[in-house]
């Protein structure tokens, strides 16, 4: 997944409370009360007479493609505007107006700056008793609060394990296994490296770190005052980082700045067996005509390795005049039919549980494995200061991989480190 630093996360939390001073939400007159579109006498979710929507989409193809399905399917037409994931600053700006989207995309990890402004609907019933059964429990996760739901998880992505079928035969599963076989492969001055990956940056690394159990921000992410930096599990996570470097002989500042290039460019020359990274891998290895194959990632000593999990949410505006016809067109999206629209037209994967019966992605092997992978995955931290972990990652991993420092001085300078930070707010 590409990294998503969110720095700008503790300013956008500011806007959204100013944003939400004095909002107007429209009320369900049925109820009058600020709830979840209402059903109608049949049961049957409708969308209102006249209905119209505006769907904020970085990925503009797809969404013309589900917007024409949909208004065969329903009679409600639905406008497409090209703005990205960054759409819930201008939902917090435009909303309160009447000028913002009826849906817009959000990654999942600034989900509570929308949450906090009051910017998401609540899902009606139907709709999420549907989603429940249907989407990953997982991706469920980023868009609940208090057992309640305030968006649709479209796609995904996450690590998995990239492996060349001229060096592999059959991938291994055990990455113990596979760093024995690094010690017959490595020639450094060939840059030629059995496994390669970035080791001083906090996305590549996690993986390691959650198999000895570390949990970044707590178990659900959203602590900000313990980033788990103290833990024995981060601690035992950097002891294994040194001692990769004996399979991985390489300086972590040669993969800096332009490591993601290096590493896949090694991988397509042929030099490199493993090496982990996201979906959005896939097309550009099967353009350069690079012979390979995706797994699962190995164990380590055992245990799972838990990826970060990223997510893409739809969310129904507060503001939008047509909850009903909004929420109608975001359970479409991730539809059977939904979800073959997103694989063919944007190259992504559905959030669905289940993809056996979605066109293309069924039939994709290396694409699949990052929907098994997934189930493994630990969604990215929403907490406040996760800019603080990638800073941090940055400066205690490579010395750590390096030898510079030991294990015990980087676990303690990674909590010093966060301890300043916070001090500095």
């Amino acid at each position: 997944m590409k990294r998503r630093l969110i720095a700008c996360v503790l300013a956008g939390v500011m806007a959204a409370a100013t944003a939400a001073c004095g909002r107007e939400i429209p009320v369900d007159e049925s109820t009058g009360e600020e709830s979840a579109a209402t059903e109608q006498n049949d049961g049957k979710l409708e969308p209102e007479d006249g209905a119209k929507l505006i769907f904020w989409t970085m990925d503009t193809e797809y969404g013309e493609a589900a917007a024409q399905r949909f208004e065969e399917l329903s009679g409600v037409e639905v406008q497409i505007e090209a703005i990205g994931l960054d759409g819930i600053e201008k939902i917090m700006l435009d909303g309160p107006s009447g000028n913002g989207a009826d849906l817009f995309m959000v990654a999942h990890d600034q989900f509570q700056v929308g949450y906090t402004a009051g910017v998401y609907k609540e899902l009606d019933t139907q709709i999420s008793n549907k989603l429940q059964e249907e989407i990953s429990d997982v991706a469920l996760k980023t868009v609940e609060r208090d057992g309640k739901l305030y968006g649709v998880p479209v796609s995904i992505e996450t690590n998995a394990l990239f492996f060349n079928k001229d060096l592999v035969e059959d991938p291994e599963n055990e990455f113990e296994q596979m760093m024995e076989e690094a010690l017959d492969y490595n020639k450094p001055p060939q840059n030629k490296f059995w496994f390669l990956m970035s080791p001083s940056g906090g996305y590549a690394v996690y993986p390691f770190l959650t198999s000895f159990g570390f949990e970044l921000f707590g178990a659900t992410g959203t602590d900000d005052e313990n980033p788990g930096f103290d833990t024995p599990e981060y601690l035992e996570g950097l002891k294994f980082l040194a001692e990769l470097k004996k399979y991985m002989p390489i300086s972590s500042e040669d993969l800096r700045g332009e490591a993601v290039a290096f590493v896949d460019q090694n991988f397509i020359d042929g030099n490199t067996a493993y090496y982990p990274s996201g979906p959005w891998t896939v097309k550009a290895l099967e353009d350069a005509g690079v012979n390979f194959g995706v797994s699962k990632l190995p164990t380590v000593q055992g245990n799972v390795m838990k990826p970060f999990a990223g997510v893409q949410n739809l969310h129904v505006s507060a503001y939008s005049e047509y909850p009903k016809a909004a929420q109608l067109f975001a359970e479409f999206l991730v539809s059977e039919e939904g979800a073959s629209l997103l694989y063919e037209k944007a190259g992504k994967i559905t959030s669905r549980a289940d993809v056996s019966e979605v066109e293309g992605l069924s039939d994709d092997e290396n694409m699949k494995v990052f929907v098994e992978q997934f189930q493994d995955a630990v969604p990215m931290p929403a907490a406040k200061r996760i800019s603080y972990y990638w800073t941090i990652s940055e400066n205690v991993f490579g010395a750590v991989f390096d030898g510079k420092i030991t294990p015990e001085e980087g676990a303690k300078k990674a909590q010093e480190d966060f301890e300043a930070l916070v001090e500095s707010e």
